[in-house]
C-alpha cells in the first residue's frame, strides 16, 4: 500500500480533514477527504521513538483487517522538522495517512502523551478507547492486544473489553 503523510492541518474538527497528504509513491501532495460516518483510530507516532516503529507492521495489519474503521496517524513532536518526519516515514510501508502535527494541536486536544498512543473515537469525536496498541512495546512479545480486541468487539457489536489501558513508549516532546 502507499505510504501517506499529511501536512499539518489547522482545523481542530476531524470532519474537516479534507486537507493535503503526501503520497510517497508519486512524491506529490494530493487532497483527501475523510468519512464522517466512520469511527476512527487516531495513532500518535514519532520518528524518534523505536516503540512506534515496532508497531508499524502490526498497525498496518489491523488497518487492513478492520476496514470498517478509519486509521489516521499523527506525527506529533515539536522538535522534529517536517522534512525529517517525511524522510523517516518514507522508509516504511505504512498504509494509513499520517498528519504532521508539529504544533501539537491534536496531541493536546486528545491529551496524547506517549507514542504510540491510540484513541478510538466515534462519529461525534467521543473517545471510546484510549491507550496502548498492545501490552508490550513490541507486538511480537505481547500477551494482550488491546486495540485488536476493542476493534473486534466493535465490529461484532459487542461491549468494548477495554476503554483505557496504560500507554507505553516515548513521551511526546512538547
Amino acid at each position: 500500500m502507499k505510504t501517506l503523510i499529511l501536512l499539518l492541518i489547522s482545523s481542530m474538527a476531524f470532519g474537516a480533514l479534507s486537507e493535503i497528504r503526501y503520497d510517497f509513491s508519486s512524491h506529490k501532495e494530493r487532497a483527501i477527504s475523510t468519512s464522517k460516518d466512520k469511527k476512527k483510530v487516531l495513532i500518535f507516532l514519532s520518528p524518534s521513538c523505536p516503540c512506534s516503529q515496532k508497531q508499524f507492521d502490526y498497525i498496518n495489519s489491523l488497518a487492513k483487517k478492520f476496514d470498517n474503521v478509519e486509521f489516521i496517524g499523527f506525527s506529533s513532536n515539536k522538535h522534529i522538522s517536517k522534512d525529517s518526519a517525511l524522510k523517516y516515514f518514507d522508509q516504511f510501508k505504512i498504509n494509513f495517512p499520517i498528519f504532521i502535527d508539529k504544533d501539537l494541536k491534536y496531541a493536546n486536544k486528545f491529551s496524547a502523551f506517549k507514542t504510540p498512543h491510540v484513541f478510538l473515537i466515534d462519529e461525534n469525536e467521543e473517545v471510546m478507547y484510549q491507550g496502548a496498541v498492545t501490552n508490550k512495546r513490541s507486538p511480537k512479545l505481547s500477551t494482550k492486544f488491546y486495540l485488536n480486541d476493542v476493534l473486534t468487539a466493535l465490529k461484532e457489536n459487542k461491549k468494548l473489553p477495554y476503554t483505557l489501558s496504560k500507554t507505553l513508549g516515548c513521551y511526546i516532546a512538547r
